[in-house]
């Protein structure tokens, strides 16, 4: 029945020339780990703090059940289910791994649909914008279907997941602030579900499935990378965001301090990001096991977009003098 749907959908997409298709991949986009990142990064480095640490609970918790899921699972995107599919191109470059859950639309629940959420202290956003996120929460989670990457089941149970998450985070959030020494047990408690989880990608057997001619259709062990990339980032987002907690300590409320610090941190973040996908495609190049390799800069990307990149910003800052009022 779902791949009968999106049978339907590619009728659809034949039968209008793909009238539609540039605006879902668009669509699609923002549920996209690096534009999803970029975004949390606006809010936590230049607007408001507590908001941003709400997002990236629900983001990287939602990403590690979501790791958890998919190398249990082990679902094959519709193309390979059934040769009849043929999703538009553009969207396959992004469809990695297992099919179930989606994973874009896990992302867009956690930071879309979070944003639509206030936390403690976070941004309040107006109910008629509220009810725009929430409609492109279910636009990027029908984008998915639409352009042939994704089942029904994948997106309706990311949306349920991640709504549960949003749930929790919004719960757990006022505790943390009320029990200042429950981060450590918060920190401890991430970081061992993400080893547990590369303990699990890394050790469990995977389903494999040959062609008529005897080559191997997909192979586990590749298809489990996703998984190990989503352990790395809950590890440097725990340990990041303890750190920060605990040492950094910097804050939002001054506008000047804001600008400074979104500046200069989107173009040291962006800097890293790139030379440590660099550095960890000549890793892999050069035989290293590839998802421990992603896991690792995956934890150096997040923990420096968590704890470093605003360490470094409060350092400049002391050297910046604030003006004073006259009395």
């Amino acid at each position: 029945m779902d791949i009968n749907y999106l049978l339907a959908l590619q009728n659809l997409r034949d039968a209008t020339g793909g009238v539609l298709n540039t605006f879902f991949e668009y669509i699609t986009k923002l549920g996209e780990t690096s534009v999803i990142v970029f975004f949390v990064g606006l809010v936590y480095w230049g607007l408001n703090k507590k908001q941003g640490i709400f997002l990236m609970f629900s983001l990287y918790t939602n990403r590690i059940i979501n790791g958890f899921i998919k190398i249990t699972a082990c679902v094959y995107r519709p193309w390979i289910r059934d040769a009849r599919i043929t999703p538009v191109p553009e969207a396959m470059k992004d469809a990695t791994g297992y099919s179930f859950p989606s994973g874009h639309t896990a992302n867009a629940t956690s930071v879309w649909g979070g944003m639509a959420i206030p936390a403690k202290d976070g941004v309040k956003c107006p109910k008629w914008f509220s009810v725009i996120l929430i409609i492109l929460v279910l636009l990027i989670a029908f984008s998915r279907n639409y352009l042939g990457v994704h089942t029904p089941q994948d997106v309706v149970v990311a949306l349920v997941i991640g709504a549960a998450v949003l749930f929790l985070m919004s719960k757990l959030m006022p505790i943390i602030d009320e029990r200042p020494n429950m981060d450590i047990w918060v920190m401890l408690g991430g970081v061992a579900l993400c080893v547990l989880l590369i303990l699990y990608a890394a050790l469990k057997s995977y389903p494999t499935d040959y062609a008529a001619d005897g080559s191997v259709i997909v192979e586990g062990s590749k298809m489990a990378v996703d998984s190990f990339k989503n352990a790395g980032m809950g590890i440097g987002f725990f340990i990041g965001w303890f750190i920060e907690r605990r040492f950094i300590k910097f804050s939002t409320d001054d506008n000047t301090a804001n600008i400074i610090r979104l500046i200069f941190c989107v173009l040291t973040y962006t800097a890293l990001d790139h030379f440590a996908g660099v550095g960890a495609d000549a890793l892999i190049a050069a035989g290293r096991n590839s998802g421990i390799t992603k896991a690792l800069a995956e934890f150096v990307r997040v923990c420096y977009f968590v704890a470093g990149a605003s360490a470094f910003t409060e350092l400049i800052l002391k050297f910046i003098p604030k003006k004073t009022e006259n009395k």
